[in-house]
């Protein structure tokens, strides 16, 4: 393995356990995000991926309403926890969450951008998927084996609000997950 191979290796080992570090904040948009919550999302009775939440300081433990309507930075990762976990239904239920957060009021014209976004991509345990907004537009950054990958940008707030709805909305993926990624 060259140096240069061991590094990105290293430095992407040293990025996972960071971002599952409670303490762990980093910059987007020009403001310093910390964790707000994180927690596992489950599918019968398996872990499918563990989603972490990131907002700026002074929304850390704000409400859900207050997060979603925020135009503010901020990010939702999504680590891959199961084998079972494929391209496919990674998108079949992100699809089905989308309708959900719309049944909510977080609407998006723009769902499809997003699933089409993962159409070359193989889903593997370990593999995080970064929603990433900066106030402007939200990005998505795949990163599997310490390689990041820029999948799609999608501008507007009302795509965040759609998509962060999926977790945090009246009509969550998952209650239990809601609560913790709102640290409550």
């Amino acid at each position: 393995m060259k140096k240069s191979q061991i590094l990105k290796v290293s430095l992407a080992a040293i990025l996972a356990l960071a971002i599952c570090t409670p303490g762990f904040s980093f910059k987007l948009g020009g403001k310093e995000l910390v964790r707000n919550g994180g927690g596992t999302r489950t599918k019968y009775f398996m872990d499918v991926y563990y989603a972490t939440l990131y907002v700026p300081q002074e929304l850390k433990g704000a409400g859900d309403t207050q997060i979603l309507e925020a135009n503010q930075p901020m990010s939702i990762q999504l680590s891959i926890k199961s084998s079972k976990v494929t391209k496919d239904k990674f998108v079949s239920s992100i699809k089905e969450a989308f309708a959900q957060s719309a049944k909510a009021g977080y609407a998006t014209g723009d769902s499809q951008a997003y699933l089409d976004a993962f159409n070359n991509v193989t889903i593997n345990v370990g593999d995080t998927v970064s929603n990433n907004f900066d106030g402007k537009a939200t990005t998505v950054i795949y990163t599997s084996k310490g390689q990041n990958t820029t999948l799609v940008t999608i501008k507007g707030i009302q795509f965040k609000k759609a998509f962060f709805g999926i977790f945090i909305s009246s009509k969550p993926i998952q209650d239990s997950l809601k609560k913790s990624l709102l640290g409550k």
